[in-house]
């Protein structure tokens, strides 16, 4: 790693572009990920040199920037198509990316500084799309790990975003890297779709995919100062915050500026179509092997909450209870048992009939994921319910959104030995929570349950998570023998 290095202009040994691309000439070959270590050590080097001219500091900068970008885009790659991302090299991946995508950031927001202070303005179209698209790959290296919240980013947006709006050049076609051409405006309704289409509902491999289904569609992303019916959500540059899904009684303010989805429907639900053939699109592999099956989950979160998104069935209730909590099939079904488990605290901060928001306590919460099962210890029995999003808040602290799958689960035995959970039957069909891989279509079961035999013959596979499968079965009793 080539560090921080500090001194007079002439001492810095990229002081101009002629001596950052010899240094550069000497970057480690084959190995992407030491390189965009040191490129990243460079960038932090030379953005804090204010004692640099102008132009050499914005050059050497572009240098850096343009010779990361493909070692970048191979570590994405190798990152989003890893088996387990939260493992030792997937973190050191996602570390790097952050931090590269970070400290470039960083450094174009003080360059935009100079540019301002100087009264300069060539070069400020291209270095702010450049960094609104940059702060959009550093919250999402964040999300990865269930970081979303990051003040500095959204107050030098909110910075980035007004300059540009009140200069005129929102919307200057400008060069990002090689033929990729974009405006401030573009990446920021990419920036704003993606943040607001629920990431923190999303495992971090969807998050990827999804925010790059809304940068190859992004003629579909429309920014306004009027509010329209089909808002996805509004972001206020006098607040600096992220941006918010629409409600609709919101009041609107002078500051307000609305971000809408609505030419993007047909283009996602073609999208669908392709990609239920099992054919990925040339343009969201960019050499990366994506499969079908990704992108389309990917493809339908982004339909589901963004392009079409959910009206809220029930008012939440603000409530503040403390909680058992277990997570994982396995420890539901022991836990079912009256077995010993392992048990989690949480504090159930509101609820609705058919979900919860909770605060995960302790260290367990570190393993919780989306798509996790968790069993819920109340009076009246065992509920259960499924992780549907997960976020941390700037302590540090897990939260967890919850939909509710039943408030009394039941332990049955199959004809096999085999336990799982009986959750709830209505017209003669029942919905089962079983252990991964147990359920098959051709395989109908028997069971006995409260004291009676029953076969239970397959309809349908509703969900298959990370550790279980959820199915359902119509329900014949059978008679004693």
């Amino acid at each position: 790693m080539l560090g921080k290095i500090f001194g007079r202009k002439a001492d810095h040994p990229m002081a101009d572009v002629k001596a950052a691309q010899a240094l550069l000439n000497d970057l480690p070959k084959g190995d992407a990920l030491k390189s965009l270590a040191e490129l990243t050590d460079w960038i932090e080097s030379v953005s804090v040199r204010e004692d640099f001219r102008l132009a050499d500091q914005w050059a050497v900068l572009n240098l850096l920037d343009e010779t990361a970008q493909p070692h970048a885009r191979k570590l994405a790659c190798e990152y989003f198509t890893l088996p387990d991302m939260h493992a030792y090299h997937g973190n050191r991946l996602c570390m790097a990316l952050g931090n590269y995508s970070r400290m470039m950031c960083n450094a174009y927001f003080l360059m935009f500084g100079r540019y301002c202070r100087e009264d300069v303005a060539a070069r400020l179209p291209q270095l702010s799309a450049r960094a609104v698209r940059l702060m959009r790959e550093q919250l999402k290296y964040m999300a990865v790990h269930y970081q979303t919240h990051d003040e500095t980013v959204w107050r030098n947006f909110a910075a980035l975003y007004q300059h540009a709006e009140q200069h005129g050049y929102l919307d200057e076609s400008v060069s990002l890297y090689h033929s990729l051409a974009s405006t401030v405006r573009a990446e920021t309704g990419k920036l704003m779709a993606w943040y607001a289409s629920g990431i923190t509902s999303l495992s971090p491999r969807s998050m990827h995919l999804a925010e790059l289904i809304f940068s190859r569609n992004s003629e579909a992303i429309a920014i306004s100062s009027d509010p329209g019916y089909h808002d996805l959500c509004s972001f206020d540059l006098a607040l600096a915050r992220p941006p918010v899904r629409i409600l609709q009684d919101a009041r609107t303010k002078p500051g307000m500026r609305y971000v809408s989805l609505s030419g993007m429907k047909t283009r996602i639900e073609t999208l669908i179509r392709i990609l239920e053939k099992d054919i990925v699109p040339e343009e969201l592999q960019l050499g990366c092997a994506y499969t079908a099956e990704w992108v389309l989950e990917a493809a339908r979160h982004v339909m589901s909450h963004a392009v079409s998104p959910p009206q809220r069935a029930g008012k939440r209730r603000e409530l503040r209870a403390e909680l058992e909590a277990v997570f994982g099939c396995e420890n539901l079904i022991i836990c079912a048992s009256g077995r010993e488990t392992d048990v989690m605290q949480m504090m159930l901060e509101n609820a609705s009939p058919g979900g919860f928001y909770a605060a995960l306590l302790g260290s367990r919460a570190d393993s919780v994921r989306i798509g996790h099962v968790l069993g819920v210890k109340t009076a009246s029995g065992l509920g259960v319910s499924i992780v549907r999003r997960l976020s941390r808040d700037a302590g540090g602290q897990f939260h967890a959104g919850a939909e509710i799958l039943t408030s009394r689960a039941s332990l049955v035995a199959l004809e096999t030995g085999e336990e799982q959970l009986w959750l709830h039957v209505e017209d003669g069909i029942a919905t089962l929570l079983m252990r991964a891989d147990v359920f098959s279509m051709q395989r109908s079961l028997k069971v006995l349950f409260e004291g009676r035999n029953y076969l239970l013959m397959p309809v349908k596979l509703l969900e298959s998570g990370l550790d279980y499968d959820l199915a359902s079965f119509r329900v014949i009793e059978q008679e004693e023998e």
